[in-house]
């Protein structure tokens, strides 16, 4: 093992559509060395041989061996068979029905290999980073191009058969549901809004986010109202769970933590007050991008 490396590490992978990342990551969840490249999306095989190109690259560039690490864990798009190391479904990668786990320990032997959707990895690196105590609910938020949720008690993933977390489809009173065309909470939709009613195809969702600060009207009425529906899902979220804490991830969040405080003073309007305790333990992200490579390292690191 490499010298400058003072601890036993895993090897992370964060796999996108736009790019895969590869972490070598220690036991106290901080990245130690890293490599990514675009992702190589022309076909199935194409991909993966880019994952392996970057893993190689990594355990190179530290002269080490795969047998040196406690394995590799990977964060993908979409739905995934935990259990059986397979990558059904993925709007934005070729790999439907993609048996990763399996080709991975033909590549690199018969070592410890995790999977997991890319939001779950990432809310499992956060609540890591958190210490909380096994019987401590934790919900995770992810607010994007989409809208997703996980929750975490005992060092273990709510998963349901295989497609919880999906809050981008909960109906809300103020639109159709959370990733609707119209007002939506996704930084897309956001985005999408905002230039149908400004009519200016320029207009980014930062931009929707500086005119909400700057009090225009339009502009406050979309983040009030996407502010409204995220409150409405996180009060059914409490409702149904009671969560020690609520951290919010992804790309919107990341960058606008006055949003997250706006989501908070409406979510105070649905609760009751027997559940306020909950506004207390409301925080963004703390490694925000990079948590979904770190959760995937931390799966192979009990």
């Amino acid at each position: 093992m490499n010298g400058g490396i003072l601890m036993k590490v895993a090897v992370g992978i964060d796999i996108g559509g736009t790019k895969v990342a590869v972490a070598l990551i220690n036991e106290n969840g901080e990245i130690v060395s890293r490599s990514q490249s675009p992702s190589q999306t022309a076909s199935a095989e194409s991909l993966y041989q880019g994952v392996v190109q970057l893993v190689d690259k990594v355990l190179n560039d530290n002269d080490l061996r795969i047998q040196d690490t406690y394995g590799i864990g990977v964060g993908l798009p979409g739905k995934v068979d935990v259990e059986n190391g397979v990558a059904i479904f993925q709007n934005n990668i070729p790999w439907a029905n993609f048996p990763i786990v399996e080709r991975l320990k033909e590549t690199y032997g018969d070592i410890p290999v995790k999977i997991d959707n890319d939001v779950k990895v990432a809310a499992y690196a956060e609540y890591r980073m958190l210490n909380l105590k096994p019987t401590d609910m934790f919900g995770y938020v992810t607010v994007s191009t989409g809208i997703a949720a996980t929750n975490i008690v005992n060092n273990t993933i709510l998963r349901g058969e295989g497609f919880s977390g999906e809050i981008g489809f909960v109906k809300v009173p103020y639109f159709e549901c959370l990733e609707a065309l119209e007002v939506a909470c996704s930084g897309v939709g956001i985005e999408r809004t905002g230039r149908e009613i400004y009519e200016d195809e320029t207009l980014t969702t930062k931009d929707v986010f500086d005119k909400w600060r700057n009090g225009e009207e339009a502009a406050c009425r979309i983040i009030e109202e996407t502010a409204m529906g995220l409150a409405s899902v996180l009060h059914g979220m409490v409702c149904l769970l009671d969560p020690k804490t609520i951290v919010f991830g992804g790309s919107v969040s990341n960058y606008n933590p006055d949003f997250i405080e706006l989501v908070k003073e409406e979510l105070a309007e649905l609760l009751h007050h027997e559940q306020k305790h909950i506004l207390e333990h409301i925080q963004a992200s703390t490694i925000k991008g990079d948590n979904g490579i770190i959760g995937a390292g931390l799966l192979v690191i009990e």
